[in-house]
C-alpha cells in the first residue's frame, strides 16, 4: 500500500509546500522594517521598534518550530513502506532525527537562533494499533521541546491505501499538557501559552486580553430553539424570555402523531405517553445487544522529579532511575613532559669471560654390545628326499626323455593307420610324474648371542667461565618536566523518580443495535447474550 502511494505525485504535498514557502517569504518581509516603520521608530523611539520585532520574532519561531516539524513528520510518512512498517499489535519502529540524516530522509534542521537540532532526542516512531498505525513527531531545538501525534490506515477517504486521519486527535507534551490537533501543524498553538507567550484561536501571538476573547469566543455552544442552562435561545441563537422564545420557535400545542416535540413523546394516537409506549405505538422498538468489557488492571504514574544528587531508594510504589555525569570537582597538579636531554653516564657491569678449561664427557648416544651366549632350540625344515606326484596323462607317438624333475612312464600302446602317410605307426599312452623334494621338521639347540644396551660418551675440552666487574660510558636520554594545574573529574551519580499507583480494572457494560458493533469489538467488547426492546 505504502509503495503504491510513494510512486504517485501527492497535491496535497506540493500544495502544503508551496503554502509553507510563501508564508515564510511573507514573514520576513514582515519581520524586516519598510518605510512605514522607519518613519515611526523615529517618532516614537526603540520602544516601538522593539515590540514589532518581539511580536514578529515569536511568530516566526514558532513558525520554523512547526515547519521542522512538519518536515520530519512527511519524511516518516515516506520512509514507513510496508516492510518498514511494525507488523505486531503494540510493537513501536523508531528513527532518530541522526538516523534520518544516515538515510538522506531530510536536510539539516536547524532552531530559531541558526543551531542543529537535537539528533538523538528529536526522533519519529511509529505504533502499530489494532486497525490503524500512531505516529509521533518528537523535536528538540534548543530549550524547545514538543511533539505532534498522527494517525493513519484505511480510511474510507484514502485515495491510495493508507492516509492521515481527519477527525480531530488530542496530543500530549512532553511536558504533560494538551495541545491542539497534529492537523493542521500550526493548530498546535492554538489557544495556548507557551513560554509566556499567548496563542489565540489561529495560532498567533497576541496580548492576554486577546487570547482570553478569541479563545472564549471558540468555547461558546451555539444553541437555537433550545432551552438550556436555565437560558432560552430562539431560532437566531440569542438568549431571550419564554415568551419571544415560543413566539420565535412557534411551539405547535397541537397533537403530534409518532413525534416527539419538546420533550414529549406523541404515540400514533396523538396522545403523550412515555419513552417506552412512544416506541411500542409507534413500532419503534428495536432489538439491542448487551457487550461487556473486562478492564484490567492500570497503573499509572506522576512525572518524573528533576535529577537530584540525594540519593533515593526504590519501592513496590516508587521507580528510580540514575545517570552517571563526569564533572569537574577540583584541581590537580600534574607534570607533563616538555623536552628531555642527553648525558653520558659511567656504569658498572658484570662482564664474562673464559677462566681456563676443563675435560668433560659428553654424552654422545647408546649402542648394543654382545656381553655373552644362552643356548636356544629351535625348528627348521630339513630334505627327507623326493616323490613322485602324478601331474597329467600324455599320448602320442613319441615318449618323452625323463628329465631330473619329470618322469613319462607309458601306460598302454596302439598300432593305429595313419590318415596322413597310409602308414602303420605306434601310438603311447603315458602317465606324467612331477619329482618334489620331500622335506622334515627337526629340533635342534644353538648358541646365540646376548647383548646390552650402554651409554656412549666421550671425553671433549669445554671452557670455565667466570664474571668480573669493569666500567662501561653511554649516553642516556634524560626527560625534562614542567608542573600545571588541571581540572580534576569525577563521576558524580544522579536520582530521578516517579511514584505509580496501580488502579483496579473493572467491567463495563455497553448496548448496541447491532449484533455485529465493529467499533465495541474493535475495542474488546464481547457479546454477552443478554438482549432487551427500546
Amino acid at each position: 500500500m505504502y509503495e503504491e502511494r510513494k510512486e504517485k505525485f501527492s497535491f496535497k504535498s506540493f500544495f502544503l509546500t508551496l503554502l509553507l514557502v510563501l508564508l515564510f517569504v511573507f514573514l520576513m518581509l514582515w519581520l524586516f522594517p519598510n518605510k512605514w516603520d522607519l518613519k515611526n521608530m523615529q517618532s516614537n523611539g526603540n520602544q516601538y521598534q522593539s515590540e514589532i520585532d518581539l511580536s514578529r520574532l515569536s511568530v516566526l519561531y514558532n513558525e520554523i518550530f512547526a515547519h521542522n516539524v512538519e518536515r520530519m513528520k512527511d519524511a516518516a510518512i515516506g520512509y514507513f513502506t510496508n516492510e518498514r512498517m511494525p507488523q505486531k499489535v503494540g510493537e513501536s519502529k523508531k528513527l532518530t532525527l541522526k538516523e534520518m540524516y544516515d538515510l538522506h530522509l531530510v536536510l539539516k534542521l536547524l532552531d530559531k537562533d541558526g543551531n542543529p537540532c537535537d539528533e538523538e532526542k528529536s526522533y519519529v516512531e511509529m505504533t502499530k494499533y489494532d486497525k490503524e498505525y500512531r505516529l509521533k513527531v518528537n523535536l528538540k531545538a534548543g530549550k524547545d521541546e514538543d511533539y505532534i501525534i498522527v494517525y493513519l490506515g484505511c480510511y474510507s477517504y484514502c485515495s491510495d491505501g493508507i492516509c492521515e486521519k481527519r477527525v480531530t486527535q488530542k496530543t500530549e507534551t512532553s511536558k504533560g499538557g494538551k495541545v491542539a490537533p497534529a492537523e493542521p501543524t500550526k493548530a498546535v498553538y492554538s489557544c495556548k501559552v507557551i513560554n509566556g507567550k499567548y496563542y489565540n484561536k489561529g495560532g498567533n501571538v497576541v496580548s492576554k486580553e486577546e487570547y482570553e476573547k478569541s479563545c472564549e469566543q471558540a468555547k461558546e455552544e451555539k444553541h437555537t430553539c433550545e432551552i438550556a442552562n436555565g437560558k432560552y435561545y430562539d431560532k437566531d441563537g440569542k438568549v431571550v424570555g419564554k415568551s419571544a422564545y415560543e413566539k420565535s420557535c412557534n411551539p405547535q400545542p397541537e397533537k403530534y402523531s409518532c413525534k416527539v416535540v419538546n420533550g414529549k413523546y406523541y404515540d400514533k394516537d396523538g396522545n403523550v405517553v412515555g419513552e417506552s409506549e412512544y416506541k411500542k405505538s409507534c413500532g419503534l422498538l428495536k432489538t439491542m445487544y448487551e457487550y461487556k468489557l473486562v478492564i484490567s488492571d492500570s497503573t499509572s504514574c506522576t512525572v518524573w522529579s528533576n535529577w537530584s544528587k540525594t540519593k533515593v531508594a526504590a519501592s513496590s510504589t516508587r521507580e528510580v532511575q540514575t545517570k552517571v555525569e563526569n564533572e569537574k570537582v577540583g584541581t590537580k597538579t600534574v607534570k607533563i613532559q616538555t623536552g628531555e636531554t642527553k648525558k653520558t653516564v659511567v656504569k658498572e657491569v658484570q662482564e664474562q669471560y673464559i677462566s681456563g678449561y676443563t675435560t668433560k664427557l659428553v654424552y654422545q648416544g647408546t649402542k648394543d654390545v654382545q656381553v655373552g651366549t644362552t643356548q636356544k632350540t629351535i625348528t627348521e625344515k630339513v630334505v627327507a628326499g623326493t616323490a613322485k606326484v602324478k601331474a597329467g596323462i600324455g599320448e602320442g607317438t613319441k615318449v618323452p626323455a625323463n628329465t631330473s624333475t619329470t618322469i613319462y612312464e607309458v601306460i598302454s600302446q596302439d598300432t593305429v593307420q595313419s590318415c596322413s602317410t597310409c602308414k602303420k605307426e605306434v601310438k603311447y599312452i603315458w602317465q606324467i610324474y612331477k619329482i618334489e623334494t620331500v622335506y622334515k621338521t627337526v629340533t635342534k639347540t644353538v648358541d646365540v648371542p646376548v647383548y646390552k644396551t650402554i651409554n656412549v660418551y666421550k671425553e671433549e675440552q669445554v671452557p670455565v667461565y667466570d664474571y668480573r666487574t669493569v666500567e662501561k660510558s653511554e649516553v642516556v636520554t634524560i626527560p625534562t618536566y614542567n608542573e600545571y594545574e588541571v581540572p580534576e573529574y569525577k563521576d558524580i551519580t544522579y536520582y530521578r523518580y516517579r511514584d505509580c499507583k496501580t488502579v483496579k480494572g473493572s467491567t463495563d457494560i455497553k448496548w448496541s443495535y447491532s449484533k455485529n458493533d465493529s467499533e465495541l469489538l474493535g475495542k474488546g467488547y464481547k457479546l454477552t447474550g443478554n438482549t432487551k426492546q427500546v
